[in-house]
């Protein structure tokens, strides 16, 4: 009994000095440098401005992450080039898992609208965890003829010149999935580009510009004003927050399922042993009903999976949109 409690103090000696000297003779010290993650306080990169519903979302999540992982997580803003300066930080980051990234659909366009960019979206970052699939709803002004989505399109037809769709800037989101619902009825319609979707509502409600796609949680209140009218969701189902809109799919339009989501990135070389970590933790967190809700009541279904999922999907969603830009010769630099 003696010789076995000797040799294993021994070994547990050995062990300690090799994770002291970083892994000194061959001994790697990996296995409890993950176990021990985290020990210190994790920063999350939104590359955008304070306020909107991607930074909100991301404060509400990582709050709830903070909880799991007994560690404080601090939300720092880097904002600029369409999130490519905050991401390309990121990109650079020691791959640790102490700097993170949140992106949204934004982060698998930039590829095909910027050919210059300083890091790749695809190769230097690694997927975490999606958190929130955000559905668009499709709007039109109410000072306009159409009522539904088939008397819009109807009435686009019929008036190409007339048939123009706002953003909240030139590659985002709603840029892209505006550019796909032209293609896709058929119209060449104008893209109306904003600083912002506040700057975009006096000229919807004017009839000015004819329709946006934007989250149910921005729009919905405009729609309930009888300033502008629902025509569309891009969900694969009816909202709970906007039963009596229809899907894209339910209007004849499956194509235009989908819209924006918003999930969590690492550097590429980030151990595998963190980043599934860090996707198991956010996903107990995205099961408790108090935050389900939250994000719904925000506009976002929760969605959670592995981090292997997630990278699938942003590979997927490159492909998707790369088609559009393509179609739309959009080009920026």
């Amino acid at each position: 009994m003696r010789s076995i409690f000797r040799r294993n103090l021994l070994a547990a000696g050995i062990g300690a000095l090799a994770l002291a000297l970083g892994g000194f003779a061959g001994l790697a010290p990996t296995a409890r440098a993950d176990e021990a993650y985290p020990s210190k306080p994790i920063r999350v990169i939104v590359p955008y401005t304070p306020g909107g519903v991607s930074d909100a979302v991301t404060r509400l999540v990582m709050m709830k992450l903070a909880d799991r992982l007994g560690t404080p997580v601090v939300v720092e803003n880097q904002p600029g080039a369409n999130s490519q300066i905050g991401s390309a930080y990121v990109a650079r980051s020691a791959p640790d898992g102490y700097t993170l990234l949140v992106v949204v659909a934004a982060h698998a366009i930039n590829p095909s609208l910027y050919p210059k960019m300083s890091y790749s979206p695809l190769t230097d970052l690694r997927g975490v965890s999606e958190f929130g699939a955000i559905p668009l709803l499709l709007v039109s002004s109410a000072a306009l003829p159409p009522t539904d989505l088939k008397s819009y399109v109807e009435w686009a037809r019929a008036h190409p010149q007339s048939a123009t769709f706002a953003s909240s800037g030139n590659g985002s989101g709603a840029h892209l999935v505006g550019e796909q619902f032209a293609q896709t009825i058929g119209v060449p319609m104008t893209h109306v580009p904003y600083k912002g979707i506040a700057p975009a509502l006096p000229d919807l409600f004017a009839g000015q510009v004819s329709v946006i796609f934007d989250s149910v949680q921005t729009m919905m209140p405009q729609v309930k004003s009888g300033k502008l009218r629902a025509l569309a969701m891009t969900s694969a189902k009816r909202w709970p927050t906007a039963p009596d809109v229809p899907t894209m799919a339910e209007s004849g339009y499956p194509g235009m399922t989908g819209g924006s989501w918003i999930g969590l990135l690492a550097p590429a070389k980030t151990p595998n042993a963190i980043v599934d970590k860090l996707s198991a933790e956010l996903q107990k967190a995205l099961d408790t009903p108090e935050l389900r809700q939250r994000l719904i009541d925000y506009g976002i279904e929760p969605v959670g999976g592995t981090p292997a999922q997630f990278d699938a999907f942003i590979r997927s969603e490159a492909v998707r949109w790369a088609d559009v830009v393509k179609k739309a010769d959009i080009r920026l630099e």
